[in-house]
């Protein structure tokens, strides 16, 4: 009993994995350009969204930023263009997706990152656009 009760419990682990894989993003998230717009960290509900001044940042800092996004591990670049620039990162273990969102307005450089699954991102979409800024911020 302890062993089908087991075996019931690895299958559910592996159904579970690869269905986080295989589900299909919901697109509309990659056109997401959500408030606020004033600049700052504003945390959301399961990420974050990021305003910065591009007075205060490189030239090119969307070209810049996008390519940093790019490059990095376990992202892939999504969507139908620019603006906003999409982008899916997956966690290591699990695949879990989280989308964000890159764009330009009101003279400001925005990011929205978040996660596709859950409530709590445990702070890791934060983390990720902070190390972001900070490789933007080394190649001015």
């Amino acid at each position: 009993m302890l062993l089908k009760i087991i075996a019931v419990l690895i299958a559910l682990v592996i159904v579970f994995g690869i269905w986080v894989r295989v589900s299909p993003l919901p697109a509309d998230r990659f056109a997401e350009k959500p408030g606020p717009n004033e600049p700052g960290a504003h945390p959301m509900t399961g990420g974050i969204k990021v305003v910065r001044p591009l007075a205060d940042l490189p030239p090119d800092a969307f070209e810049a930023l996008t390519s940093i996004a790019a490059a990095t591990p376990r992202t892939e670049r999504v969507g139908d263009g620019d603006d906003p620039a999409a982008f899916v990162t997956r966690s290591k273990l699990w695949a879990f997706p989280d989308i964000a969102t890159i764009w330009v307005e009101g003279g400001n450089l925005h990011v929205y990152s978040h996660l596709v699954f859950g409530q709590g991102d445990m702070g890791v979409n934060a983390a990720r656009v902070s190390r972001w800024f900070d490789r933007l911020a080394s190649q001015s």
